[in-house]
């Protein structure tokens, strides 16, 4: 993407305002002198000395073909080397941690010496192409000496038409030499003009519908039936017969092991991809049949990774408003607990927290990632495990404003409640959901709220117990455990209060 954005626009630029401005003038020039040599002097010695010209269309089949070939490679060449770059300076803090700059100062220079080999292919054949049209005109002129000479000691012209007949022919070289360059730079852009043209031309695998779209806002309910759904040249189902339903002010917890589908369900309500039809509803209506701006508008996002943006936290938080309002910004920063970590910033909101993000702790992004989430108050809110990197005290913080959030519009205080999906390792994040789904391997084989799924002993329940700290010795006495998931019904109702109270309390 640098390369075409930077590399092959620059090439395309100038073509355009070098080589229509040479082009023209040089056309008009040869055009001209040609023009006055067939009137006042002879045709058959305008033939003579433009004979040899007619040999250059063969030398742009010949050598055109081979220069756009080198210079796409050279821009190829370009391109990787600025792939390189962009990764290590990306990664230039593992890059340092792991003391491997040696490898990859060893791995960039082989992408330079590439470049140099392709960049000086393509010169020499652009020079090879540049130095026979030159040769087709002294050709010219030689002939022009020879048939001009006999033509004068024959009578047939005078000398002073002779002389002004060379002149003309010498007039020719700086027309010729401009049309050289023309077509060589020609050769030169068709290459990158080419590889524009293709990136300029893919077609996204999402796309809106031509039939038409209900284009009206979301209002903030749920609804997957039998989703089933594979990625595009994969030869199995990711989700399996997926169905659940989630209401207004209502909160869904996601849960399971890496590569149980978890994110791709996410992706999947947000049109990443498209699933298939009748599969996902908003609002009753197919997912499908929203405008992809429309659908996208009506969901904040939490991804993984919190990706930031190299500009100010008052815009990273407000980056969904095109001009970002300071006190709003302070109030969603309130509720994620980072308002405090921000003013201890040189600049405060106005600082610059650099690519990435690159200048906050990983909670600090986590959490200004979800305070942008706030901002947007969308009635959509999907948090893809962004409290990994939160303390457990601040995660509860945060969660029980999300809680109030979902029914409390923070500007108005009118109602406006929301459906909030969460997503995460870590089941204190989603114990205190309405309803929890548990995946494997792209099924649900779990699901309830966390009382129901503790009673069931399942997978839900062994992870809430090894989160928790309850690492029974199953090995040597499994029936001690068997025993405690028996508890009488009025005993676990009091264990599962003392949870929602305090989700590292041991269950005894």
């Amino acid at each position: 993407m640098i390369s075409h954005a930077l590399s092959d626009v620059e090439v395309v630029r100038e073509l355009v305002s070098q080589g229509i401005n040479q082009g023209t003038s040089g056309l008009a020039m040869f055009l001209g002198a040609t023009w006055l040599m067939v009137v006042y002097v002879d045709w058959r010695l305008t033939l003579a000395g433009l004979g040899p010209l007619l040999f250059i269309p063969l030398l742009v089949k010949w050598l055109g073909p081979k220069i756009r070939l080198q210079s796409q490679r050279s821009q190829e060449a370009l391109g990787a080397m600025a792939q390189t770059t962009e990764e290590v300076i990306g990664g230039i803090r593992a890059v340092k941690a792991f003391g491997t700059e040696h490898v990859v100062i060893s791995r960039f220079e082989k992408r330079v010496d590439l470049i140099v080999k392709e960049k000086m292919r393509f010169v020499r054949l652009s020079a090879l192409f540049g130095s026979l049209l030159p040769l087709m005109v002294n050709l010219g002129f030689i002939f022009v000496l020879g048939y001009g000479g006999y033509f004068v000691t024959t009578k047939v012209i005078t000398l002073g038409d002779f002389v002004a007949f060379t002149l003309y022919v010498a007039m020719l070289r700086q027309p010729l030499e401009q049309l050289g360059n023309v077509l060589n730079l020609l050769q030169h852009s068709v290459a990158s003009l080419n590889r524009i043209d293709e990136l300029l031309h893919v077609i996204p695998e999402v796309l809106d519908r031509e039939a038409p779209l209900l284009d009206q806002p979301l209002q903030g309910s749920i609804k997957v039936n039998g989703l089933t759904f594979r990625y595009p040249g994969c030869d199995h189902d990711v989700l399996s017969d997926i169905s659940f339903s989630v209401k207004q002010g209502n909160t869904l917890g996601i849960i399971g092991a890496m590569g149980s589908g978890k994110s791709t369900l996410a992706d999947l309500l947000l049109r990443l991809y498209d699933p298939p039809d009748g599969t996902v509803f908003v609002d009753g209506v197919d997912i499908l049949n929203y405008p992809l701006a429309r659908l996208r508008e009506g969901i904040a996002y939490v991804p993984q990774d919190g990706f930031l943006f190299s500009s100010t936290v008052l815009e990273n938080i407000g980056f969904s408003d095109e001009f970002p309002d300071l006190k709003r910004a302070e109030r969603c920063a309130r509720i994620t607990a980072v308002h405090d970590n921000i003013l201890s910033f040189p600049d405060q909101y106005s600082t610059e927290i650099g690519e990435r993000g690159v200048r906050l702790s990983g909670g600090q992004k986590q959490r200004i990632a979800i305070a942008r989430m706030i901002y947007k108050d969308a009635p959509f809110q999907i948090m893809d495990d962004s409290l990994s990197a939160v303390d457990t005290s601040t995660e509860r913080m945060i969660l029980n404003n999300l809680q109030e959030l979902s029914k409390v519009l923070p500007d108005s205080g009118q109602k406006a409640p929301k459906v909030t999906i969460i997503i995460s390792h870590r089941l204190s994040a989603v114990q205190h959901a309405d309803e929890i789904l548990v995946l494997e391997e792209g099924r649900i084989v779990e699901r309830g709220n966390h009382a129901t799924l503790i009673a069931h002993s399942g997978i839900y329940a062994d992870q809430w117990f090894m989160q928790a700290g309850q690492f029974d010795e199953r090995e040597s006495d499994n029936s001690d455990l068997d025993e405690k998931r028996e508890l009488s019904q009025a005993d676990m109702g009091v264990e599962l209060e003392a949870l929602e109270a305090d989700s590292l309390k041991e269950v005894s």
